[in-house]
């Protein structure tokens, strides 16, 4: 194995890799393996999965759990301990606010194969430029991510989850002020903080036009998500410095893209990935990897195929379904049962969403497309009060990451804002968001 760079494999991404591909070699569950080491649940997964060095200890016990000689495992662990003692001893720790996040998107995670191995790819031999990850909410942008950063340590992230923020926090992931505060830490050793708004602008902006002595890579997750959306305009550079990659994610909202939000263009983008539904290749994976009663039925054909039927491949689905499978809540028999928690997903959709939607225009937006579906931008003028073509960008700026937006082609007609047709992201959405607004 190699980091990326033509130089040799960073040993903790080898040892975690040796782990958890022993573990779905013996098709075992993680509380199967926490009581065979005799660990707590936080210390194996974040063995497995988590960003830092486990103890000597830990990986001793891991192996006699997962019946394979430790002393492969123990080497790469002492040279993982080498390599984290040379690093600097102010390395940022803003960071590690995502670890539970990176752990929560990567313990049930397949089906990306090729999309890691393209990124990868173009790092390696590309060296600097724009990727982007484009999909529908719910696609796995966040896990494909977080999978990356987990098994290269030595790359820089931010991810702007409206999920992990907190009312009243310290540290909120979607503010801007705490976006380039946390990447400008990790690019720059001698960054002070606390300087303001202001002051952060200008030193990411220097950072992100500055050549790099070494290659670098910035994951930066969920663009879409950034509060206000726009506020990355101007800031990042339409052409990178050498040595720089910047790995940007992003929700699909149609004919529209939330690169324009951070005046970037297709154009400016070297390696663009828009993620499909998984394959039933991906679901045997994951059934494999939640053990316990799922682990039987991975070898099942006509199971996994149901399932994928059922779910379509929307990776949130499956899931829950290889969650329930896992517990025996879900069954050869009730393959098409919905998924215990699916409710409390789309609840906290419907949380993102209140976020957003706070004018009296949105609600009536909202409500209109519940009910028709799809409806113009000409239409949604004429419908809702106090919505013009002066104001609608704005308005509609704030719930976009929720909506699609197709160009309706008018034989005869040149192309304008009144002929884009608006619809919700996700059919499971609009379905779950009827039923809360009580419309049939």
């Amino acid at each position: 194995m190699t980091d990326g760079r033509g130089g040799a494999a960073w040993p903790l991404e080898e040892l975690k890799l040796l782990l958890r591909d022993r573990r779905a070699e013996l098709g075992i569950s993680m509380r199967v393996v926490e009581r065979s080491a005799g660990l707590g649940h936080t210390t194996v997964s974040k063995a497995l999965n988590g960003p830092g060095v486990p103890t000597r200890a830990t990986v001793i016990a891991l192996a006699k759990a997962l019946r394979t000689d430790p002393e492969p495992l123990l080497r790469l662990h002492l040279q993982a301990v080498e390599q984290q003692e040379a690093r600097a001893p102010d390395e940022p720790l803003t960071r590690d606010f995502f670890s539970d996040l990176i752990e929560q998107h990567t313990r049930l995670f397949a089906g990306r194969r090729n999309e890691s191995a393209a990124i990868m790819e173009f790092i390696r031999d590309r060296a600097t430029g724009y990727v982007f990850v484009e999909a529908l909410s719910g696609y796995g942008k966040t896990s494909l991510l977080a999978d990356l950063v987990r098994q290269h340590p030595e790359f820089r992230y931010h991810f702007i989850s409206q999920a992990y923020r907190r009312r009243g926090g310290g540290f909120d992931p979607t503010s801007p002020e705490d976006v380039l505060e946390c990447l400008s830490e990790q690019l720059d050793p001698a960054h002070v903080r606390g300087g303001g708004l202001k002051s952060l602008e200008r030193q990411f902006h220097a950072l992100m036009k500055r050549p790099r002595q070494e290659p670098t890579v910035v994951v930066l997750d969920a663009i879409d998500e950034l509060e206000p959306p726009d506020q990355l305009r101007t800031l990042l550079p339409r052409r990178l410095p050498e040595g720089l990659v910047l790995v940007l994610s992003g929700r699909a909202q149609g004919d529209r893209s939330c690169l324009d939000d951070i005046a970037l263009s297709p154009a400016d983008v070297g390696l663009h990935l828009r993620l499909a539904g998984l394959d039933e290749q991906a679901l045997v994976e994951l059934l494999q990897m939640a053990g316990g009663k799922a682990a039987g039925l991975a070898r099942d054909e006509d199971f996994v195929a149901q399932m994928h039927s059922v779910s379509a491949g929307d990776p949130f689905y499956v899931r829950f379904l290889v969650e329930d499978a896992a517990t025996g809540v879900l069954t050869r028999d009730n393959v098409e049962r919905v998924p215990t928690g699916l409710e409390g997903y789309l609840d906290q959709q419907l949380e993102q969403l209140n976020r957003s939607a706070h004018r009296a225009e949105h609600v009536e937006i909202l409500g209109f497309l519940l009910e028709a579906g799809t409806l113009s931008g000409m239409d949604l003028c004429t419908l809702v009060e106090g919505l013009t073509w002066l104001n609608f960008n704005s308005i509609l700026r704030e719930i976009h990451r929720f909506l699609l937006v197709h160009r309706r082609v008018v034989p005869s007609l040149a192309p304008h804002r009144g002929n884009e047709e608006y619809s919700f992201c996700h059919a499971r959405f609009r379905e779950y968001f009827q039923g809360r607004a009580g419309i049939g």
